[in-house]
């Protein structure tokens, strides 16, 4: 008997790309599926055309609730998948039309408890450096894992740690009692999940096929200015810390997590100059104070090898540590003047 997969698919005021979503869902090669199409209270009119493709397609199930967030409605779907293997989908985003058939057929052959595929960006292949092949045992914590992390310095390394682009054992997440966190709470709730998920497999497989599109939206959460988000950036780093130690990884986990969030704390003062003209330039050169001026901030930045850099990361690097704030705000409004905030 063919197992079922069910695609857990998160919705939020998407109504502009979410028929391309949907309708890569429906037109997979491999069709014993469920698709979970999650309203997680839309302004728009997303819950709508949620309920037109339920009409068409007996396996597309609808559910709206309340606005709780990606995490929360994610676990949402979990709790009423009825699939042996379970997979997300970001809304905005889209599959390739064999993800399912290529991420199950190793699944199946390997007994894998999550398959990990690879992705394209911008129409392009993300390359990963990981070997494919099954991963088992220690192998998880001091490979899989300690790349997923971040890059090694400027050595592009990285593995993904987003849940989108995976295939899980619905198992997983039940005898565990599995669940994602509020990104409310911790910023990036798919890299918290990765330190609490990953332990927990016997055995995972890196698949170098890339099955998932992900599409650049100005609306997402990592592009979208807060003003508290550096402090939800810290408090995540500062988390995910304690669970390197906790889980015991390799000293070169840290260095990764390092090299990570030394790039989402530039990426807030990115968003601080983006946003300068709707919120006054003084306001942004406060911000950009305060942000260099955090102790946390700087200890990152001090103990952070130097030999890593190349010319312009070290002039920035240097400006950051030394609290040169409107060589900061100069070097960055340049920078944002060659590309958008990604």
């Amino acid at each position: 008997m063919e197992q079922k997969v069910s695609i857990v698919v998160p919705v939020y005021n998407v109504e502009k790309y979410l028929k391309r979503c949907v309708d890569s869902l429906i037109e997979q090669s491999y069709s014993n599926l469920e698709i979970l199409l999650v309203d997680d209270g839309s302004k728009d009119s997303s819950l709508s055309i949620c309920k037109e493709y339920e009409l068409k397609d007996s396996r597309i199930r609808v559910f709206h609730k309340e606005n709780e967030g990606l995490g929360l409605t994610r676990n949402y779907g979990i709790e009423r998948a009825t699939g042996e293997y379970i997979t997300f989908v970001d809304s905005d985003d889209y599959l390739t039309s064999d993800a399912i058939a290529a991420m199950l057929d190793r699944a199946i052959a390997t007994n894998a408890d999550v398959v990990i595929a690879t992705h394209y960006y911008k129409n392009e292949v993300q390359e990963v450096a990981i070997p494919e092949r099954l991963y088992s045992g220690n192998e998880i914590k001091k490979a899989l894992m300690v790349h997923m992390m971040g890059n090694n310095g400027n050595k592009l390394d990285a593995l993904s740690y987003t849940a989108w682009g995976k295939l899980y054992k619905k198992e997983l997440f039940t005898k565990n009692n599995l669940v994602f966190p509020s990104e409310r709470k911790l910023i990036w709730e798919d890299l918290a999940f990765s330190v609490e998920a990953y332990p927990l497999c016997e055995k995972v497989y890196v698949l170098h096929k890339p099955v998932y599109y992900y599409c650049f939206n100005e609306g997402s959460l990592t592009h979208t200015y807060k003003a508290n988000k550096l402090e939800l950036v810290m408090e995540l780093y500062h988390y995910m810390g304690i669970k390197i130690r906790e889980l015991k990884l390799p000293v070169e986990a840290q260095y990764r997590l390092n090299t990570n969030f030394i790039g989402h704390i530039r990426t807030c003062i990115k968003l601080e100059v983006f946003y300068a003209d709707k919120n006054g330039f003084g306001t942004a050169i406060q911000n950009i104070r305060k942000i260099c001026s955090r102790k946390d901030v700087q200890t990152l930045i001090g103990n952070y090898p130097k030999s890593s850099f190349n010319r312009s990361q070290y002039i920035y690097n240097f400006a950051m540590e030394h609290r040169c704030i409107y060589t900061i705000y100069f070097l960055t409004w340049l920078q944002n003047k060659k590309k958008r905030i990604e």
